[in-house]
């Protein structure tokens, strides 16, 4: 590469104090402080729009190398560069000869780990049914377990496989991890069949097994998904998991295990949402808090390394405008491997609406290659480490979640934490807010509630699961339900389609447009992506000059529901009159204003029911309207 010429070579950049920049900011912003920049997360951190080395200076780790210390940076030294992530893609379908072409070609085409969930025996749960010998030679048919690593989330009787796949191997050749998390499975379904105790039994053979038989296998699973699929924020999914992780380490040391048997062999599995700075930050905060951890239970350096599978998001995945999936996907496991995990799963971009198949498993395995080969992240160890914003951030997730932590440590620990409800309470809190602001489109998702397709033709119909079971529970808690954010819209769009196989057209509202295209279109624009947000079919127009057009444009629309649309000068001088007129031939409109006013008495006083703007709750407006049109039925 040529050296600049030298009258470059000398020129630097002037550095410019925060305060410089500040009033360079508010200048822009018309005299608006700069705090009016600022924002807040659900994890209640106020973030700034610009950080600087001040913010940084009492926070902790900032001088430790990748391998080091807390494990902030990473749990190895070279980061991916020696050692790549593992492409974990979870292979989810139910036979043992399905399981075996499906990882085949899986192997084939980027998968370097084999993932999945075992069903559990006399289930009709999802899972791979790998039961008996036969089945389990079946599955692995032509595929040598000695050479690729292994996630198996066993769900429950970890025992019992474990016998069953050590028969199968007959060698200490297995790498990866086979456990399982009693307490998720608690909180997806509500109820264990066993008592804790014996679960945590399980948890302390399955531990011995692997430190006599196969000392490459992590047999102690600890999943944050439940809580994350439940609408947690980033720090209750963090605190949560965490303590779990202490849950088990307190259990399987009460029965005989060492901090350096037990940590070592556990595996944490976080899902990574679509706030990409907070879901590094998250990852990064995991490693210094379970390094503190271990560090306070006296285990050693390889104890204190934490093992992190990750998987993109089920929360975020929407079942209309599916292709979207693969951007979302996409930006979460970038947050994923920059946050410094050992293996992914990327969801199948159909994963909200049926089985994957060969061309959705393969798309999810292409992001992974994609992101490795040609986006190179396996190349630069830590590439948000020295971050001003990623490391303030950082250590506010970390402090976040270790005072939550003691919280659940003053209640007794995890499980009593459930047992009391304060784990629901609080993620049901954090759910609320994220759905209000989904339902007021604070919240963007797109080509659910903004820039939805009612055109799209649906993949197929998605019925709900029956995730209960009929056997007597051992222990029954509230559970927490997983769910996505854009099923409320979901359900209005499916409420329209059926309406539409039902009359042969989709529920209808008509623009009444007042004055010319450029007076009209913002507010009509708004209105059209508001009322497609729920199946609706909007009825447009160029717009009329006059009340006499409008009113003769709404009898040749024959529509019983209308919006107004326009700038507020002619709102005062044509609705009153619009409405009065269409209402002494047709008391059943209703009639709807777009924008805010200050004098709404004057629209209601003239037969106008409601205003529509972007405070308004899109959801709830819109799911009344279906009622009132006989969209939907009411109960």
């Amino acid at each position: 590469m040529p050296k600049p010429s030298k009258e470059y070579q000398d020129i630097t950049f002037p550095s410019i104090d925060y305060e410089t920049w500040k009033q360079e900011a508010e200048k822009t912003l018309k005299g608006k402080p700069i705090e009016k920049l600022y924002t807040n997360t659900y994890e209640k951190i106020e973030l700034k729009p610009i950080y600087t080395k001040d913010d940084i200076h009492l926070t902790p780790f900032l001088k430790e190398m990748p391998g080091e210390g807390s494990k902030v940076r990473g749990s190895k030294l070279t980061g991916y560069v020696n050692q790549p992530w593992y492409v974990s893609q979870e292979i989810d379908v139910h036979s043992p000869e399905e399981f075996n072409v499906a990882l085949k070609e899986g192997l084939t085409t980027g998968q370097t780990m084999i993932h999945f969930s075992l069903q559990p025996q006399n289930s009709s749960e999802k899972g791979l049914a790998l039961h008996t010998l036969e089945e389990i030679s079946t599955a692995f048919r032509g595929v040598s377990l000695s050479s690729i690593p292994v996630l198996i989330d066993v769900k429950s009787d970890v025992d019992s496989f474990l016998s069953l796949i050590a028969t199968f191997t007959k060698a200490d050749t297995l790498t990866g991890t086979i456990g399982m998390d009693p307490l998720a499975l608690l909180v997806e379904k509500g109820q264990l069949l066993v008592k804790p105790e014996i679960a945590y039994n399980q948890l302390t053979n399955s531990v011995k097994w692997a430190i006599e038989n196969h000392t490459k296998i992590r047999t102690v699973l600890v999943k944050g998904t439940p809580y994350h699929n439940g609408g947690a924020n980033a720090v209750q999914e963090l605190a949560y998991t965490i303590g779990t992780g202490i849950e088990y380490l307190s259990e399987l040391l009460e029965r005989g295990l060492t901090i350096d048997d037990v940590a070592p062999r556990m595996t944490f599995s976080f899902s990574i949402g679509s706030n990409v700075f907070m879901e590094i930050a998250k990852l990064r905060a995991a490693r210094i808090l379970w390094s503190t951890v271990i560090e306070a239970y006296g285990g050693n350096e390889a104890s204190s390394q934490m093992h992190i599978h990750a998987r993109t998001s089920a929360f975020t995945k929407t079942i209309y405008d599916p292709y979207v999936n693969m951007l979302r996907s996409t930006i979460e496991a970038f947050s994923a491997i920059v946050g410094g995990i050992d293996s992914l799963h990327v969801s199948a971009f159909d994963e909200p609406i049926k089985q994957s198949d060969t061309f959705s498993r393969r798309i999810a395995r292409n992001t992974q290659s994609i992101l490795r080969e040609e986006s190179f992240l396996n190349k630069v160890i830590d590439p948000a480490g020295g971050s001003w914003y990623v490391e303030t951030l950082t250590n506010e997730v970390a402090e976040k979640a270790w005072e939550l932590l003691n919280e659940i440590e003053a209640e007794g620990g995890m499980l009593e934490a459930l047992k009391n409800g304060s784990v629901q309470k609080n993620i049901s809190s954090v759910f609320s807010q994220r759905q209000g602001n989904v339902n007021h489109r604070k919240d963007i998702i797109v080509g659910t509630n903004m820039y939805a397709n009612i055109h799209e033709k649906p993949f197929s119909n998605l019925e709900p699961k029956d995730n209960t079971t009929t056997s007597d529970a051992a222990i029954t808690i509230t559970p927490i339900h997983p769910v996505r954010i854009s099923e409320g819209f979901e359900q209005l769009r499916k409420a329209s389609e059926d309406y539409l196989k039902t009359t042969g057209e989709r529920p209808k509202v008509g623009l009444l447009n007042l004055g010319t295209i450029p007076e009209h279109k913002p507010r009509a624009d708004f209105i059209t992506g508001f009322f497609e947000a729920g199946g609706f079919q909007v009825v447009r127009n160029d717009g009329f000059l006059t009340a006499e057009e409008a009113i003769e444009g709404a009898k040749t629309m024959n529509l019983k529901i209308f919006i107004f649309c326009g700038q507020d000068e002619k709102y005062k001088e044509m609705v009153p009159e619009i409405c009065s007129k269409l209402n002494e031939d047709n008391d059943t409109i209703h009639f709807y204003l777009a924008g805010k006013q200050e004098d709404e008495s004057l629209y209601r006083n003239n037969g106008v029911k409601d205003f529509i703007h972007m405070g308004t709750d899109c959801y709830s407006f819109l799911y009344q309207l279906q009622h009132v049109m006989g969209v939907r039925q009411h109960g």
